[in-house]
This record gives structure tokens, C-alpha cells and sequence, in this order.
């Protein structure tokens, strides 16, 4: 043979079948979509925007954003996940996603 193998000829590669369950935050906020919710966000790039928060209806969430209805304007306002610090649930403990 003329070109190399990353394993020795012959020797099993260990590969698992099974199917490893990760989970994400975007899973568990899904799970509480309808929820009351506070969410607490930084901007680094902005000091007018540094450090904010926001409460209202979780509306919709996505791979790497979130929608809230904000309760004070009746506003729906997107936020990407990557400005979250935190989310508190107001009203009741929060769903786990489905396992």
C-alpha cells in the first residue's frame, strides 16, 4: 500500500453507535415557550446598551435567538443568544426540556 492509514490495519476504530444526548439552552427555553420571563443581557461594544433587562412573554426561540412580547410597550422584540447572561422565570419553576 502507498498511502497511509490514520489506524493500523486490522485494529477496530472504537466508533459508538450510540447516539450521545446533548442539551442545549435554546432546548430548555423552547420548553417554556408562553412563560413569563426576565432576561438580563450585555452589549460590550455599547455604553448606552451595556448592561439591560427585559421582561415579558417568551414568544418564540430559535438555534441562536429568542422572542419576547416585553410586557411595559406590548412590543415583540428579538435578542441573540450570544448577549444572554441570564433568564429568570417569573411566574413558575421552568420546564426541563424533553429528555
Amino acid at each position: 500500500m502507498y498511502w497511509s492509514y490514520p489506524y493500523v490495519m486490522g485494529m477496530d476504530a472504537n466508533v459508538s453507535q450510540r447516539r450521545q444526548e446533548r442539551r442545549f439552552s435554546e432546548d430548555l427555553m423552547q420548553a417554556n415557550v408562553g412563560r413569563r420571563i426576565t432576561v438580563f443581557l450585555t452589549y460590550d461594544g455599547s455604553q448606552q446598551w451595556r448592561d439591560v433587562t427585559f421582561s415579558g412573554v417568551l414568544r418564540q426561540v430559535g438555534r441562536d435567538y429568542f422572542m419576547i412580547r416585553e410586557q411595559n410597550s406590548g412590543r415583540d422584540m428579538m435578542f441573540l443568544n450570544i448577549n444572554l447572561d441570564y433568564v429568570v422565570f417569573e411566574d413558575q419553576p421552568a420546564r426541563l426540556a424533553d429528555a
